[in-house]
């Protein structure tokens, strides 16, 4: 594009009277000292207000300063509620309602299981939902019942109508207008809650917002089958009162479109879905779709404390010297001193590289005669199976360890036998003592794993769990203070500066 002709330079004018009379109206004058004296102002203003802005308190936290939540049953799901405070050391357990699906002909094999977690903590709420009366006398250390609402309104698509009447529990369980709740627990009668550990999960959580928190099934086909995105009812699952509130208004209608689905759980997930509320994984939820012996996956739990067991009826018992009810009672002991390190896995290494040592507090201790790395021993070793019976790894949704055919590398097991709180003579430390299971099988194994064999009980003191591992859970650093001829105490604290899990092995 070809550039303009440049016009001859202009001779500027004068300013003064003369210019404005020549060239300028007396209105362009005007506005030209109007804005002189806008400028003057401005200029001024700021002078003036500059130590009142200098000056400016900030606003005091909200959140820091609100009260915890205290929502009433006529709480309007479109308001906005208050902001909770979230306390590190849990919820209040009084404010969490356990509603817990069952058949009245279940109930004479299933209410020890109840009976156990429902007596092992105070404050503990919870309702039993039945198709129909029980027959007999009820317990008075059972959780109160509830006969479910008429449901022959529904239609029967696929599975049984029985499964819609479990879905609609923790609706009917809100319409109770139960008071001074914030939580609701969705579970199956052979589901065993830690309830502990369920409040020191949601103190995490705002129960003035909507939740639904859970876990999937450790089976890969299970979760193939009904979703990835669903809370597995029978490892249960966490609504928050808001939500429970939201469902209870839509949950009829919003069934009558899901008659096909095959499960309670997976009609809960339809309607969670059409609230628009996505699940919150929550690793201490176990739908324990699994047979056998449990004690590879539960030797390996997960950094998150131990909230549910599903399906104890399937698996063997947790401790192999006891029944399911009396292992369950053990396990307890462990749990009434500190439900939050049950099961958390430690890991030591002793004589440089000769011994690998992972610690299931209040469970078991495996000891290996060689070395395993960290990433390995966080590996479930597979005791275990699938519910169709199946062992193939590609069949769990987690990584799994295969049992080597040589029995000797096995590891050689340790089950708990005692828990105790800190005291002066532990240095203010947990005690756990394992003892040594006798297995017939690996008799022949033991000059390989000598000196082990010798050692018949692992003393191991522990630091209670710190607050700050609920936000950001880590290992604890284990050391080996002590090999005796029949005894070796171990000791677990938190990992200091730069220290790391294999840090004795240089």
């Amino acid at each position: 594009m070809a550039l303009e002709k440049a016009n001859p330079a202009k001779k500027a004018p004068k300013w003064g009277f003369g210019f404005f009379e020549k060239s300028h109206s007396w209105m362009s004058f005007a506005l030209v000292v109007g804005c002189a004296l806008s400028i003057v102002y401005l200029l001024q203003s700021m002078v003036v207000n500059r130590n009142n802005c200098m000056s400016f308190n900030p606003l005091p936290s909200i959140i820091a300063e609100s009260a915890p939540s205290n929502i009433s049953s006529e709480h309007k799901l479109g308001s906005s509620p208050p902001q909770a405070r979230i306390n590190p050391k849990g919820t209040e357990l009084s404010r969490i309602v356990f509603a817990i699906a069952g058949a009245a002909r279940n109930w004479p094999v299933r209410k020890e299981y109840i009976r156990i977690w429902y007596n092992s903590a105070k404050n503990v709420r919870a309702i039993m939902w039945f198709d129909e009366k029980v027959n007999g006398t009820w317990e008075k250390d059972a959780p109160p019942f509830r006969i479910s609402e008429d449901i022959s309104r529904f239609p029967i698509s696929r599975g049984k109508l029985a499964v819609t009447r479990i879905a609609r529990i923790v609706s009917e369980t809100f319409r109770l207008g139960l008071p001074d709740v914030d939580w609701f627990i969705m579970g199956d009668d052979d589901t065993f809650f830690f309830p502990g550990n369920v409040a020191k999960v949601l103190a995490k959580y705002d129960p003035t917002r909507m939740w639904y928190i859970g876990s999937n099934s450790e089976s890969q086909s299970q979760d193939v089958s009904h979703s990835f995105n669903m809370a597995f009812g029978g490892g249960g699952f966490a609504i928050s009162y808001v939500l429970a509130e939201a469902l209870a208004k839509m949950q009829d209608s919003c069934l009558l479109r899901y008659s096909r689905l095959w499960g309670s759980d997976e009609r809960v997930y339809a309607c969670m879905s059409e609230l628009g509320v996505s699940l919150t994984h929550e690793l201490g939820f176990h739908q324990m779709d699994i047979v056998g012996n449990a004690m590879g996956l539960l030797a390996a739990h997960p950094q998150a404390p131990l909230v549910s067991l599903h399906h104890i009826d399937w698996i063997d018992p947790i401790f192999p010297n006891f029944n399911r009810h009396k292992s369950l009672h053990h396990l307890l002991q462990a749990a009434k001193v500190e439900s939050s390190s049950l099961f958390q896995q430690s890991i030591c290494y002793a004589d440089g590289q000769n011994w690998s040592i992972s610690v299931s507090w209040g469970y078991v201790v495996q000891a290996y005669k060689w070395f395993v790395p960290p990433r390995e021993l966080e590996s479930p070793l597979l005791t275990f199976r699938t519910i169709k019976r199946r062992s193939d790894r590609s069949e769990f949704r987690l990584n799994v360890r295969e049992i080597p055919n040589d029995l000797c590398l096995l590891p050689t097991l340790y089950y708990m036998q005692s828990v105790t709180g800190p005291s002066n003579q532990t240095e203010g430390l947990l005690e756990s003592v394992y003892m040594r299971e006798v297995n017939p099988k690996r008799a022949a194994c033991d000059k390989r794993m000598h000196p082990l064999n010798l050692v018949q009980r692992i003393r191991v003191l522990k630091e209670p769990v710190a607050d700050s591992w609920f936000q950001a859970p880590r290992r604890s650093c284990c050391s080996v203070k002590a090999w005796g001829n029949d005894t070796v105490e171990l000791r677990l604290l938190a990992c200091r500066e730069g220290e790391t899990l294999t840090s004795n092995l240089h």
